[in-house]
């Protein structure tokens, strides 16, 4: 045979549910198998063409582009027939677009994407179609003995098709296959239909079977070994080999020879170098260049005459830069874009949205500025505008703009309004199979039980985006596992054929397209079923790579903070602060972050950055602008912070590499911190023009050595030119080359500096309102709710338990305290709080648990609800027995349930009551006793994840505050500040225990300040494990502080704050060994408190602790000390029970 087998059947993981296949091994085998085409047919999408056509040009593969495609059947609303559609060329493209995106919006009744013979005949050009023997209508009817309406369908779409309709056959095996196949080439060789070989490739080798029919069982949720489940594929469809697919069509050699034939007529090519922006509306007598430039000049004379130029620029230097940019927008063809972006961003704000500074290079344009687009004034903050835009290398420009949370999709819907639904759409993203998931998933289909899986799972480092191949070198337990235990094997050998196959699609977090004519003219579109959201079937890289241009629609949580603490200010005070004319230089602002207190504070808030702003103490805005650039892996791991630190102190005298770099290198005391400044030294000492400075910087940055060579040479005879030594050229060349693949884009970090300190602004003089947004923001992540409060607490700012009087749905600033949004509590739904709210603005205060029970639908506020919210306090300001609400609640549910019936039927009384009880006030409670105060506030805690009318610790604190050294919030302290090591005892309420590093535990603390984890080494946590157990309170004794860790070369590397544990005691055990006096306070001379005290003696025996009664008198105050006799065993459960007794109003363990 003269020519090479052509595979035109090929799935590829891309297909989601079934295909192992990866492209760049499939390209590899077809180049391997000396094939010169390959087509890629994925089910009902192109998701893979980009990445497909590209990697097969690159390997001198012709790639062809089709799909597999459902057809609905007409007579059967639920069956579906398969045919396979390949494109000739650009039309033919187009049309598979449309049939692929018609077929998202008609889904049947087994919601599948379909589309009617009709649709495809009415786009057939350009397309070439392959009916399956078994899979088409043609085959489906000789399947059900139908052999004339097989007939009919086949000539049917002879008829539209001609010689572009094939009978695809297919040797792999199938059921019923041989005895449909003989009959589907007798039917096409009657009618004159061609007939072409396929593979139907599904895996990639023939040992893959298991990995796929894995694959299959894991989108189906079976089992591999269950004999029951459908077995869809066979062991053949695998890539095989033009030798082996002529043996298998020896008898028809022309099936064969016809792929090669079918691959000559696909010549579909893309175009990769134009853009396609959608039109923006301008007035009329005007081009979009003319109105462009008017906007900008318009805008800009409006600033100037506002505010004027920064001082250290002419209003003539910023009609320079205005010009300049303006130039080389046009030139470069993307006024449109600036409109674009500028439009639905005033749009945003002239409809109350939060709109974020910018992000990104963005932030260096004076035009981006002038048009609203970004807040920061590129002049002022030295940020250059051909880091975002180089008239010198052809990209589009990129916005990131970032809106508040809540708002956001009101934006895009604004978007899609102006320009037409049919040519907006989101981007779709595609998840993968990940380390951890695939374990599991592997796990469940061999049948393994799920604690063995989650054994294994659970041995894989947490680190982000590890893979099964990193995790078994860096994880020993892992690797013995895998060598020791055969089914750990069997399930990590799976797992690794499967990881990172493509599993799900989803939709990107920000990314809009914005076509000028339908999206499906670029790309076929996506729904997503549940939502009924449109993306396009390509990722982001892929319909930016087609011309299509991305805007980033980004929603960012800070601006929802924002934007609510200015709407709580406004509430309360009246004020309303505008938050992009805030003074730069507040003092309060910089007192806050010096002292490190800057726990949600935007970008500054990780215990890491706190520790850096510890040793930086920033006192300007350009400091804020330095740290974010600053805490990053390459800057703090290369020395460069330490440098900038000490010179920033005075530690150290800079180094301006050359005096003509002086001005460029002083904001950042020598440390090249920015790829702006690689740029400018460019410029200054080589005289690179910004746009070929910034072809430099993009070279060093991602260390593209053929061009760095290129550049060194021009920058060294730049450098000779301008009178500098040859020999240092080179030397600055190589400094700037090691420090530029550190830099930062200043324009971003100065964006998120303002954001940073807009924050930091609000949270200085606003810290009530600022909380409480922040809270409220977080009110679905109990931890950080918790974590929060801890931070809240340091500012001595109080949270008020839930009021159901005064408690909505987000936490409430109010008075000088937080609060407590009912929303934040366990259990308690949006829509039991509305119905609670509108229950209130109808009739006012509830008077009562009753009344409320009697004036809500109980169906909304159910008894689940009405339970969390009695745990929580919400109802502590009408009753003050929690035990008793919870008693009750059945009856007087029960009672109110049954008034509400009687009033909806309309039954009365003799008087016009309503039958039975006349009103709420006739539901009586049980008489019980309140819960113990630790019950009843771990059942606050369940609740509300937290401690909130008091702490367990509270008395503890207070008796061992003595011994104790600190509070456990001073580790975190000790670790932002670098404290020397010192010895430690503190107490802490179990919360939690896990498993650790290398063997050993770790045991989560909390205290009324914070939290803290301690490690133990299983021996230690084994022998002391009763006194562990959640909820326990306990005394730990230990050190603390840093230490330093030596490197592979053994000199020292890094410094790491540790802690270790040398004594643990159980609360009780704490108090016996450290309370040497109590004393009993009594507010007068009791006849009562002899007697008690007497009790408790015999009670607890006689002990080591001296006993005192402070007598408290309106007129003195009177302290006892009693005799040796009344010596007491100091123990936890005494000074407890001695609160208890009438007499006795305090204890103290220091007089």
């Amino acid at each position: 045979m003269s020519n090479p087998f052509i595979h035109l059947n090929v799935h590829t993981e891309f297909a989601i549910v079934d295909s192992t296949i990866r492209i760049p091994q499939l390209i590899k085998k077809i180049k391997a198998l000396n094939m010169p085409a390959v087509a890629i047919t994925d089910m009902n999408n192109v998701f893979a063409t980009i990445k497909f056509f590209n990697a097969a040009r690159k390997a001198g593969i012709k790639p062809i582009i089709g799909a597999d495609v459902w057809v609905s059947n007409p007579d059967n609303p639920g069956e579906v027939y398969e045919i396979t559609l390949l494109c000739q060329d650009r039309q033919g493209y187009l049309n598979l677009s449309q049939i692929i995106s018609h077929a998202q919006y008609h889904r049947n009744n087994k919601h599948q994407p379909c589309v009617s013979t009709e649709f495809i005949f009415e786009h057939q050009a350009g397309l070439i179609v392959l009916a399956d023997s078994l899979f088409s209508d043609v085959g489906q009817h000789i399947l059900s003995q139908k052999l004339e309406l097989a007939v009919d369908s086949m000539l049917q779409w002879k008829k539209v098709f001609g010689d572009r309709y094939y009978i695809a056959i297919a040797e792999i095996k199938r059921a019923n296959e041989k005895t449909v196949n003989s009959a589907a080439i007798y039917m096409a060789a009657h009618q004159d239909v061609p007939m072409v070989a396929t593979g139907r490739c599904r895996f990639l080798d023939e040992d893959d079977f298991n990995a796929h029919e894995a694959r299959i069982c894991i989108n189906r949720g079976n089992v591999l070994a269950d004999p029951k489940r459908p077995k869809d594929y066979t062991v053949e469809q695998y890539v095989k080999s033009t030798d082996e697919l002529s043996e298998l069509f020896q008898q028809f050699p022309t099936l064969v020879e016809n792929s090669y034939a079918i691959a000559q007529r696909c010549n579909l090519d893309f175009n990769f170098k134009d853009y396609y922006l959608p039109e923006f509306p301008i007035p009329a007598g005007q081009t979009i260049n003319s109105y462009f430039e008017q906007l900008c000049r318009e805008s800009l004379n409006q600033f100037l005459s506002n505010f004027g130029p920064d001082p250290d620029y002419s209003e003539q230097d910023y009609h320079d830069r205005l010009d300049h940019e303006i130039k080389v927008i046009l030139d470069m063809g993307f006024p449109g874009y600036f409109l674009i972006v500028s439009d639905f961003i005033m749009w945003s704000k002239d409809n109350k949205i939060p709109v974020g500074p910018g992000r990104g290079s963005g932030a260096g344009s004076l035009v981006a500025f002038v048009m609203k687009i970004t807040n920061l004034d590129p002049l002022k903050y030295e940020l250059l505008f051909e880091r975002f835009l180089n008239p010198e290398r052809l990209s589009m420009p990129d916005f990131d703009v970032d809106f508040c949370m809540d708002r956001r999709d009101e934006v895009i819907a604004y978007v899609a309004d102006k320009y037409g639904k049919e040519k907006v759409s989101q981007i779709i993203t595609y998840g993968s199979m990940t380390a951890k998931a695939v374990i599991r998933d592997a796990g469940r289909v061999l049948g393994y039980p799920y604690p063995v899986v989650d054994g294994i799972a659970k041995l894989i480092p947490n680190d982000l985006g590890i893979t099964l191949t990193e995790s078994l070198k860096k994880a020993p337990e892992l690797a013995t596992l895998y060598q020791q235990d055969d089914e750990a094997r069997e399930v990590i050998d799976l797992s690794l054929k499967l990881e990172g196959l493509k599993r799900n699609v989803g939709k990107h977090a920000g990314g809009v397209v914005i076509a000028p004519s339908a999206i499906s003219d670029f790309c076929p579109v996506y729904v997503d079923e549940s939502s009924q959201s449109v993306v396009s079937q390509f990722d982001k890289d892929d319909v930016e790579s087609i011309g299509l241009v991305k805007f980033d629609f980004l929603g960012l949580r800070t601006l929802t903070i924002i934007d609510w603490t200015l709407q709580s200010i406004e509430k309360e005070t009246g004020l309303r602060l505008d938050i992009d004319t805030l003074p730069l230089d507040d003092k309060k602002v910089f007192t806050l972050l010096r002292s490190a207190k800057t726990t949600s504070v935007f970008q500054l808030e990780s215990s890491g950055m706190q520790g850096l702003i510890g040793r930086l103490r920033p006192d300007s805005f350009e400091d804020i602008i330095a740290l974010v650039a600053l805490y990053r892996p390459g800057p703090l791991d290369s020395g460069m912070v330490d440098t900038y630190v000490k010179c920033k102190h005075g530690l150290d005298t800079p180094n301006y590499l050359h005096d003509t770099l002086t001005e460029i290198l002083k904001p950042t005391y020598g440390v090249i911190l920015y790829q702006e400044q690689v740029m400018q030294i460019a410029q200054v000492l080589s005289g690179y023009t910004l746009g070929g400075a910034d072809i430099l910087r993009k070279a060093m940055g991602k260390k593209i050595h053929e061009v760095m060579a290129q550049q060194k040479q021009i920058f060294i005879d730049g450098a000779v030119e301008r009178k500098v030594d040859g020999k240092l050229a080179a030397e600055i060349f190589s400094q700037i080359e090691t420090f530029a693949g550190y830099g930062f884009n200043k324009s971003h970090s100065a964006a998120y500096a303002l954001v940073s300190y807009q924050t930091a602004y609000l949270k200085a003089h606003y810290p009530v309102h600022f909380m409480a947004a922040v809270l409220s923001a977080d009110m679905d992540n109990t931890e950080k709710v918790v974590n929060q409060l801890f931070d809240i607490r340091s500012f001595k700012i109080p949270v008020k338990l839930p009021d159901i009087n005064e408690s909505v749905y987000k936490f409430k600033a109010k008075d000088g305290a937080i609060i407590y949004g009912m929303g934040a509590i366990k259990g308690v739904g949006e829509g039991a709080i509305e119905e609670i709210d509108v229950a209130r603005e109808q009739a006012g205060r509830f008077e009562s648990f009753q009344d409320l029970c009697t004036r809500v639908n109980l169906r909304k506020v159910n008894k689940r609800t009405l339970e969390a919210l009695i745990r929580a306090g919400a109802f502590d300001q009408l009753h003050d027995n929690r035990r008793q609400l919870l008693d009750g609640m059945e009856q007087v549910v029960k009672a109110a349930d049954q008034m509400s019936k009687d009033r909806d039927s309309g039954q009365f009384d003799l008087f016009g009551n309503a039958a039975g009880n006349s009103s709420y006030q006739s539901i009586q409670l049980p008489k019980v006793l309140e819960d113990t105060h630790l019950d009843r506030l771990l059942a606050e805690k369940t609740v509300t994840g937290t401690f909130l009318s008091d702490h367990p610790l509270r008395y503890a604190t207070a008796w061992l505050a003595h011994v104790t050294t600190f509070d456990l919030a001073k580790f975190h302290q000790m670790q932002i500040k670098k404290s020397q090591p010192k010895e430690y005892r503190v107490l802490g309420l179990v919360t939690g225990v896990r498993p650790g590093f290398k063997g050993k535990m770790k045991v989560r603390i909390v205290d009324q300040s914070g939290f803290f984890e301690f490690s133990l080494s299983e021996q230690f946590y084994y022998e002391y494990q009763p006194m562990l157990e959640t909820n326990s309170m306990i005394c730990i004794e230990g050190t603390a502080g840093l230490k330093t860790f030596k490197g592979k070369d053994g000199k020292p590397d890094n410094e790491v704050f540790v802690t270790s544990v040398s004594n643990l005691y159980s609360i009780e055990e704490a108090v016996a060994l450290y309370c040497d006096r109590i004393c009993f306070v009594s507010s007068e001379h009791s006849k009562d408190l002899p007697d008690e005290i007497n009790k408790l003696l015999a009670k607890h025996g006689k002990g080591k602790a001296q006993l005192y009664v402070h007598f408290k008198k309106s007129d003195q105050k009177v302290n006892l000390k009693l005799s040796e006799q009344h010596k007491i065993r100091p123990s936890y459960s005494l000074l407890e029970e001695a609160l208890t007794k009438p007499s006795i109003q305090e204890v103290l363990t220091k007089n």
